[in-house]
């Protein structure tokens, strides 16, 4: 009879079960220990009752598993070298109606890794890709390299959508130190590689974000795999931005936009004319920069992206003191927001909040700002901590109120100084 030890301890501690409450009336916690640890080979008797109060369905099914883990691999590539988020959930789809059970641990610990990967793909951190995480990594010490490398690529992307970039690239950074000692394949290599570019540009690693993005631009654009150059030149001209060179800046978009238009990528599109707005903003052209982000909105189905162009309509039409617009465009958000609530664009609600109170006579502006620094705090996001923590320093400075105007200066510094993750006022 099989091992099946591996597979009961992962979906035990996925859905949270004690030993003690799963052996229950089967056999003693010290045995379901043994069985955990494929010590012991149970009775297909004792197996069974495991099964069923598991929730584990047994199948028959025509591959082997070295042939079926092949299969999947395969997928994960594909899934990969053309992100289409539904053709990875059909993907995602196939691979869990076939109910497959390893009873090679090994071979497990890779499925359950690479069935993970294509769960965030599809759900970030949505769905049980947590548990999944955290229910693999029990067995973490067991991890060949390139199981390491899929795990800690995992946590760099579940860190990434709880925006702890700091977090992230240190797992990323161990993912690379396992990728140096098996061989990935070209596709899976590109995309880490993708990746360390993106988390090391949200840390303003700006040279080592475009070293990553260069190496993963030259696989994608020799197999052309177009979705993904486009998303990586798009990724290179925002870190150019962030260098201050506008002009490669805008080359690399228009590398982009050429590519996105031939394919009719509209999503993409959507981006592109999101960052030609964010140039004309920078030199200064408010106007020609609200006409950049409208456009964007014209091509984008991405409720995130929607929301965050509207945001920045409000900031500049703020700035022209067009405050009808600010007040529309506000109502417009919340709307949006409220058609289809989710944790990942909530962020919105508190900035058009704060925009609404201000062009309305700043109705109820104090609560509003401290309920919206500390959502930012708890966010990780220290940059628009730091925001509005001056605007209402400076609101209660205006007011005379000077003691707590102190207070939220000193705040502000403090979530400037975690922005920028200075921990010494040398480093100043």
């Amino acid at each position: 009879m099989n091992k099946y030890g591996h597979f009961i301890k992962f979906e035990r501690i996925r859905q949270n079960i004690k030993q003690v409450k799963l052996s229950d009336g089967i056999c003693t916690p010290s045995y379901l220990s043994k069985i955990e640890s494929n010590s012991i080979v149970p009775s297909e008797e004792i197996l069974l009752e495991l099964f069923n109060r598991l929730d584990i369905i047994q199948t028959h099914s025509r591959f082997t598993e070295e042939e079926f883990l092949e299969h999947v691999r395969s997928i994960y590539n594909k899934a990969i070298k053309f992100k289409d988020k539904a053709r990875v959930s059909k993907y995602l789809d196939e691979i869990l109606e076939e109910k497959y059970l390893f009873a090679n641990p090994n071979n497990f610990y890779s499925y359950i890794l690479m069935l993970n990967r294509l769960k965030i793909m599809v759900h970030n951190q949505q769905n049980d890709t947590i548990s999944f995480q955290k229910s693999i990594s029990k067995f973490s010490n067991e991890f060949n390299p390139f199981q390491s490398v899929l795990y800690f690529t995992c946590n760099g992307y579940l860190h990434f959508y709880n925006n702890d970039f700091r977090s992230s690239l240190n797992s990323l950074n161990q993912a690379l130190q396992f990728h140096a000692q098996c061989n990935l394949r070209e596709c899976e290599s590109a995309d880490l590689y993708y990746f360390l570019g993106l988390v090391n540009l949200q840390l303003d690693n700006i040279i080592v974000a475009l070293d990553f993005l260069t190496k993963s631009q030259s696989y994608f654009n020799k197999e052309l795999l177009l979705f993904r150059s486009v998303e990586t030149y798009i990724a290179s001209a925002v870190a150019y931005k962030r260098a201050q060179n506008y002009d490669k800046y805008l080359k690399y978009l228009k590398l982009a936009e050429k590519i996105a238009i031939d394919e009719n990528m509209l999503e993409n599109l959507a981006l592109i004319y999101f960052n030609y707005a964010t140039y004309y903003a920078l030199e200064g052209n408010f106007k020609k920069s609200l006409v950049f982000y409208h456009k964007s909105l014209e091509f984008t189905a991405d409720i995130f992206v929607q929301l965050k162009t509207i945001y920045c309509i409000v900031l500049y039409n703020s700035m022209l003191f067009d405050f009808n617009e600010v007040l529309f465009w506000c109502e417009k958000g919340l709307g949006i927001y409220h058609s289809d609530p989710n944790e990942t664009s909530k962020e919105f609600v508190f900035h058009f909040q704060v925009y609404l109170s201000i062009h309305t006579g700043y109705e109820n502006f104090e609560k509003i700002l401290m309920e919206t620094i500390d959502y930012f705090v708890k966010s990780n996001d220290f940059r628009h901590a730091n925001k509005y923590a001056m605007l209402i320093a400076n609101y209660f400075n205006a007011a005379g109120k000077y003691k707590k105007a102190t207070n939220y200066y000193q705040l502000a510094t403090i979530y400037l100084a975690k922005k920028e993750n200075r921990r010494f006022t040398e480093e100043i």
